[in-house]
C-alpha cells in the first residue's frame, strides 16, 4: 500500500503569539521537522494546507517537494475544514493517509511506520494511555468523513464513521507534545534537546549539476494530474519559468 501525509498548517497561531510553524525546534522549522520525519519513514506525496501567512509559509518549504493547498476560509472555518481540504485531494492517490496538524512536531519515525504496517483502516499512536498524532486514515474513508455534519470536528467524523480507531501502543511521548501554547514550545525545545539525531538522506541524480530531483519528480507529477504546468508550480511554489 501506498502512504501519503495531510499536514494541517491554515491556522492564526492566536494562542502561541508566533507564527507555530516556523518557529525553530533546533536548527529546523517545526513544519520542516514533520515533513523531514515524513520523508524519511517513505512517505513520498504529502500535502500541506495552508491559510494564514500562506505565501510566507509555503515559500519557507519551497524547496521541500510538499504540495500546497489552501484553505482561503481560514479566518471564519476550523481544523476540520481545512482537514477536508487536504484528505479530499489525497484519497484517489495512495491507499492510507498520514493526517496531523503542523503544531505537532516530534512524533519519530518509529511511530509512522509502526502505523504504516498496522494493516489497520484507522488507527492512531498511543503512549501511555493518551492518544496522540499522526492519525492513520484509509483512503476509503474519506467521502464518510467528508459527509460528516456533526459536532466534534475531525474527531467527531471519526467516531461516527463506522470504524473502529485501532490504538497502536508506542513508546513515544512526541506524539503528544504539541505547539499551541508558549509554554507549550518550550517543553517542545526540553523534549527535543533529549532527544537523539535522526538522520535524513535525499536522492538526486546529477551529472556537473543535479538535473533530477524530488522536486522535479512531484512538477512532473503534477503536470500530469492537473495538465497544466502553470498550476503544478503554483502548488509546488516555483516559477512558471523554472517550470519550463
Amino acid at each position: 500500500m501506498q502512504f501519503g501525509a495531510v499536514i494541517v498548517a491554515a491556522g492564526m497561531s492566536s494562542r502561541m503569539g508566533d507564527f507555530k510553524p516556523m518557529l525553530n525546534i533546533g536548527s529546523i522549522s517545526i513544519a520542516q521537522r514533520i515533513v523531514a520525519t515524513l520523508r524519511q519513514s517513505g512517505v513520498t506525496r504529502i500535502v500541506m494546507v495552508t491559510g494564514y501567512n500562506a505565501q510566507e509559509l509555503e515559500h519557507h518549504l519551497a524547496n521541500n517537494g510538499l504540495v500546497f493547498l489552501r484553505n482561503e476560509q481560514y479566518r471564519t472555518t476550523q481544523m476540520f475544514d481545512s482537514a477536508k481540504i487536504g484528505l479530499e485531494y489525497m484519497k484517489d492517490k495512495c491507499g492510507g493517509i498520514l493526517f496531523t496538524p503542523v503544531d505537532i512536531p516530534l512524533f519519530t519515525t518509529s511511530t509512522v511506520s509502526a502505523l504504516m504496517t498496522s494493516g489497520a483502516s484507522l488507527a492512531c499512536p498511543v503512549c501511555s494511555g493518551r492518544r496522540g498524532h499522526p492519525i492513520l486514515i484509509g483512503s476509503r474513508l474519506v467521502d464518510t468523513l467528508m459527509a460528516y455534519r456533526g459536532e466534534g470536528g475531525l474527531g467527531g467524523a471519526i467516531e461516527h464513521c463506522g470504524t473502529e480507531m485501532t490504538e497502536i501502543p508506542v513508546e513515544d511521548s512526541g506524539i503528544l507534545h504539541d505547539a499551541d501554547t508558549p509554554d507549550d514550545y518550550r517543553a517542545l525545545l526540553d523534549y527535543h534537546n533529549r532527544q537523539l539525531v535522526r538522520p535524513i538522506t535525499d536522492v538526486a541524480l546529477a551529472k556537473e549539476k543535479v538535473f533530477f530531483d524530488q522536486k522535479l519528480a512531484m512538477l512532473l507529477t503534477l503536470i500530469d494530474e492537473t495538465n497544466s504546468v502553470r498550476t503544478a508550480c503554483q502548488r509546488i511554489q516555483i516559477s512558471y519559468s523554472t517550470g519550463w
